[in-house]
C-alpha cells in the first residue's frame, strides 16, 4: 500500500477538505494585503476625513479577514492530520500484525515512520497546497499590474525548481537509509533493555553497549546527512532567489532607459512588493517538495491491510478434529532442519505428548500444527483442510496479557461473552477467588508484579477454554506452576473430549496412562512414537 495524494484525499472527510481549500484561498492574500493597502496611500494625499475613515475600515477588514482565514486554516489542517494519522497508524499496525513483523519494527513504524510521514508529507502537502494557491493568486495580481514585467518576474521564479529537481532522488535514497538505520537502533536498544539481568550478571555492560552505540552513531550520521542535503538544496534555491529578483530589476531598468512599455519605478516597486510573494511561495513549494521526496520509501507499506477475519466462524466439531500430515517437512534453511518429510495421522480427540530436549524444535512442530508455520514441503491438514490458527486454541509457554480488566483479557474485548462463562473459566483454573472480590473487573498490568507468573499462565488457559475450540495445543503450559496447580490444570484439560497435543519435557506418567496419551519424541528431525496406549485406556476421559 502506498500513502500518496489519492490516499490522502480519500481519507479526509469531504466537508473538511472543502472548508480547508476555502480558508487557504482567503489566507493566501496575506502576502498581498500590505501591497494592496500601502499601494493605496498615494491616493490619500488630498482625502477628506470620510475617505480616510473608509480606507481604515477597508484596511482593517482586509487584515481581519485574511488572518481569520489563516487561523481557521490551521484548525482544519490539524483536523485533517488527525484523520490521516488515525488511518495511517491503524494501517501500519494491522499490516505489521498480519505479516508477523517483529514487534520493534512494528512499533518503529507508528512512532518514527508515522511521525516523519505526518511532518514531512501530510503537513508538507498542506503547505504546498497553500503556497501553490498563494502563488497563483499573487501571479494573477502581478500580471494585472504590468503583464510584461509580471511575466519576467514569474519566469525568473521558475529557476527555484532546479536545485530540487537535481536532489530529490538522492533525498529519497537517504530517507530509506535512515529508516533502515533507525530499525537497527530500535533492535539494538530492545536487546540492551530486555537483556538487563543477563548483562548485569555477566558484567557485560561495556561490551553489550558497544553495538548499541554503533547503531546510534550510524542512525544519527545518516539523519545528519539527510539534513545536510536538504539544507544544501535549500541553499541552491536561495541563490536562485537572488537571480529571480535582480534579473527582473535589470531587465526593467534596461526597458526604462529605452523608454519601453510604460514601465516606471512605481511599477517596479509595486511588482517587487507583490511579485516577491509569488517568488517566495514558489520557493516554498520547491523546498517542501524535497521533504515529500524524502518520505517516498517510508510511504510504501509492505502490504495492503486485509479485512479482519469473521469472528462468527463455526467451531470445528470435536469428532472431526483429526490431523493428517502428508510428507510434511519443516526447515529454516539448508542447515537447519526441524522435521524431515513425515506422514502421520492423529485421530480426533486423541491425546498426544511431544517430548525432546530444549531447542530441538518442539515449539516449531506445534506452530506447524497450529497453522502459524507453513510446511516447507507436504501438507498439514486438520479435518481435511490446511491447518489454520483460527481452528485451534494455542497456549504458549510465555503468557500474553495486556493492560485491561481480567474480563477484557479473557474475552479479548468481546462484549457478547456472558459474565457467567468468564466466571466459570476462572473457576476452572482456580482463579475465581484468588483475584479478589470482583475478579472480572480487576485491572491487570502485564509489566507489574501484582499477578504472579502462575496466575498469568492460568488466565491464558482460561482464555483458551472460553474459545471452545476442538483442538488444544499446549506448549510447556505448566512451567510456571507449582506441582499442585500443575496437576489440577492438566486434569481439567485432559478430561475435555478434545484433540490435545502438548509439548513438554516431563509429565506425570500416571496422567499419561489415565488419559490415554500417545507419546512422540522429536529426535533427529523425526517424530518417533515412544508408546502406544491400548484403546481401552484411551477411552478414559
Amino acid at each position: 500500500m502506498t500513502i500518496n495524494i489519492r490516499w490522502v484525499l480519500k481519507n479526509i472527510p469531504k466537508q473538511i477538505l472543502i472548508l480547508l481549500l476555502g480558508t487557504m484561498v482567503i489566507g493566501s492574500f496575506e502576502g498581498l494585503v500590505n501591497g494592496i493597502v500601502l499601494g493605496g496611500f498615494p491616493s490619500l494625499v488630498n482625502a477628506n476625513s470620510g475617505q480616510l475613515t473608509r480606507f481604515l475600515v477597508m484596511a482593517a477588514g482586509l487584515y481581519f479577514t485574511t488572518y481569520t482565514g489563516l487561523y481557521f486554516e490551521q484548525m482544519l489542517v490539524n483536523a485533517a492530520v488527525k484523520h490521516l494519522n488515525i488511518q495511517l497508524k491503524a494501517a501500519m499496525l494491522i499490516t505489521s500484525f498480519q505479516t508477523g513483523e517483529q514487534t520493534s519494527k512494528g512499533l518503529n513504524h507508528i512512532t518514527n515512520d508515522a511521525g516523519q510521514i505526518e511532518n514531512r508529507y501530510f503537513r508538507v502537502l498542506s503547505g504546498i497546497t497553500e503556497s501553490s494557491i498563494a502563488a497563483v493568486i499573487s501571479t494573477v495580481f502581478v500580471l494585472r499590474v504590468h503583464w510584461l514585467m509580471g511575466l519576467v518576474f514569474v519566469a525568473f521564479s521558475v529557476l527555484n525548481a532546479i536545485p530540487m529537481l537535481l536532489g530529490k532522488n538522492r533525498l529519497a535514497a537517504i530517507g530509506k537509509q535512515w529508516s533502515q538505520a533507525n530499525d537497527q537502533t530500535m533492535q539494538a536498544g530492545t536487546d540492551w533493555l530486555t537483556g538487563r539481568r543477563d548483562i548485569v550478571q555477566a558484567a557485560a555492560q561495556k561490551t553489550m553497549f558497544a553495538p548499541v552505540r554503533h547503531a546510534l552513531q550510524h542512525s544519527e550520521r545518516t539523519f545528519q546527512r539527510q539534513g545536510n542535503l536538504q539544507w544544501t538544496i535549500q541553499y541552491g534555491a536561495l541563490l536562485t532567489v537572488i537571480l529571480s529578483l535582480v534579473g527582473p530589476w535589470g531587465i526593467g531598468f534596461w526597458l526604462m532607459t529605452h523608454g519601453g512599455y510604460g514601465i516606471t519605478l512605481g511599477i517596479l516597486l509595486t511588482l517587487s512588493l507583490t511579485a516577491n510573494n509569488a517568488v517566495q511561495n514558489i520557493e516554498a513549494v520547491m523546498q517542501q517538495w524535497g521533504q515529500l521526496a524524502s518520505t517516498r520509501e517510508l510511504r510504501n507499506l509492505p502490504a495492503q491491510p486485509r479485512p479482519f477475519a469473521d469472528t462468527t466462524t463455526a467451531v470445528l466439531p470435536a469428532d472431526q478434529a483429526a490431523y493428517a500430515l502428508r510428507q510434511a517437512s519443516l526447515d529454516y534453511g539448508p542447515d537447519h532442519s526441524i522435521l524431515v518429510p513425515t506422514t502421520l495421522t492423529i485421530p480426533a480427540r486423541a491425546k498426544i505428548l511431544i517430548t525432546g530436549p530444549s531447542g530441538i524444535g518442539k515449539t516449531s512442530v506445534l506452530n506447524l500444527l497450529a497453522g502459524w508455520q507453513a510446511p516447507t514441503s507436504g501438507q498439514v491438514l486438520l479435518a481435511g483442510r490446511p491447518a489454520a490458527p483460527t481452528a485451534v486454541a494455542y497456549v504458549a509457554q510465555e503468557p500474553w496479557l495486556f493492560a485491561g480488566t481480567v474480563r477484557d483479557n479473557l474475552t479479548l474485548h468481546d462484549a457478547t461473552v456472558p459474565d457467567a462463562a468468564v466466571r466459570q473459566a476462572l473457576a476452572d483454573v482456580q482463579l475465581l477467588t484468588e483475584l479478589g472480590p470482583d475478579p472480572l473487573n480487576r485491572q491487570i498490568n502485564p509489566d507489574s508484579s501484582d499477578v504472579s507468573g502462575g496466575q498469568k499462565q492460568r488466565l491464558v488457559i482460561a482464555r483458551a477454554l472460553l474459545q471452545h475450540k476442538s483442538v488444544l495445543l499446549l506448549d510447556e503450559i505448566t512451567a510456571g506452576l507449582d506441582d499442585e496447580n500443575s496437576r489440577a490444570i492438566r486434569e481439567l484439560l485432559y478430561a475435555l473430549p478434545l484433540t490435545i497435543i502438548e509439548s513438554a519435557h516431563h509429565l506425570d506418567s500416571d496422567l499419561l496412562a489415565k488419559y490415554g496419551f500417545t507419546e512422540y519424541t522429536l529426535h533427529d528431525q523425526r517424530l518417533e512414537k515412544v508408546n502406544a496406549i491400548p484403546a481401552a485406556i484411551q477411552a478414559v476421559g
